[in-house]
């Protein structure tokens, strides 16, 4: 967490709920048209995740649900740094609800396109109060190369999966990503923090997830699991051979974007409109080629195991 001399001003207008001692049996995902229609492959993926867990509450939020719970639970000034981020970033907004839902209410919560393989209650444990996985990203493995950040020196490069997050409610490791969250919102320049994929990442996305955590790993109580399969976790149902059908699944796909992740106003825009363009037309270029690459890669090694 943040030394007490750069503890952010959100440490004294968040709530602070007390700690749980268990996993609350609740599931919780969020698509902007939850209430509407989702697309089949994510509704049928929301069907499987019921049936294999008849004895859980399961919670799906829309962008309307989300508001009114931040705005009632946290009030106007956290509602703000909510609203702050730009609309067509709902990875960046998914991410900041996920923390502020699962601080509140504890329990498991899933990426709409994330699926389960095994009942919740198979693998979790009675005193279980957190749980934290990485990705099986060595050569050779599924996830090669995935989750890998220089920024993240101190736990070996490795983000902390945060695409699911099981928590009881409370825990503090929810509240320091929260407060490192707002902070980053706070300092957000488009010209030196990114947009797209990348600010996510550190915007909000699982480099400042695992930033905040790693130094409360000693602190308080939770279980590291070697990675989300293990849990029964599966990462997405969409497989890289329909990656397009996987970002057409959404109104916007973040790592698309290239608009600044936070509204940005005086000098942060200024410079934003002189450096921009140079972001957008040559660094993003080479990281969307990049990207295909990894893609062309992963593609080639679903297909050998498929073999």
């Amino acid at each position: 967490m943040f030394s007490k001399r750069h503890l952010p001003s959100s440490a004294e207008f968040l709530p602070v709920f007390p700690a749980g001692a268990a996993i609350p049996r609740i599931i919780h995902q969020t698509h902007a048209d939850a209430h509407d229609s989702l697309p089949f492959i994510l509704e049928e993926n929301v069907g499987r995740i019921k049936a294999l867990n008849p004895g859980w509450e399961h919670r799906l939020y829309d962008d309307e649900d989300i508001a009114e719970f931040i705005g009632s639970t946290y009030g106007l000034r956290v509602l703000n740094y909510y609203q702050r981020l730009h609309v067509k970033y709902g990875a960046a907004r998914a991410d900041l609800f996920r923390y502020l839902l699962l601080y509140k209410h504890g329990g498991v919560y899933l990426d709409i396109k994330a699926s389960l393989e095994k009942p919740l209650d198979s693998v979790l444990l009675a005193d279980d109060v957190y749980l934290l996985s990485r990705w099986r990203n060595r050569k050779g493995e599924e996830f090669e190369g995935w989750g890998l950040h220089d920024r993240l020196r101190d736990s070996g490069r490795q983000e902390f999966q945060q695409w699911h997050i099981i928590a009881a409610s409370g825990h503090p490791f929810l509240r320091a990503v929260i407060e490192r969250v707002l902070h980053n919102i706070d300092s957000y320049s488009p010209a030196f923090d990114d947009t797209g994929r990348s600010g996510v990442l550190h915007l909000t996305g699982p480099i400042a997830y695992t930033l905040a955590i790693t130094p409360l790993l000693n602190q308080y109580k939770h279980r590291l699991v070697g990675s989300h399969d293990e849990l029964g976790l599966v990462y997405s149902v969409f497989t890289s051979a329909v990656w397009e059908a996987h970002k057409s699944a959404f109104k916007y796909h973040y790592t698309d974007l290239t608009e600044p992740v936070v509204k940005v106003d005086g000098i942060k825009k200024l410079l934003w409109q002189l450096i921009g363009p140079v972001q957008i037309h040559v660094i993003h270029r080479i990281q969307h080629l990049m990207d295909a690459i990894a893609r062309r890669l992963q593609r080639r090694r679903d297909s050998r195991r498929r073999a």
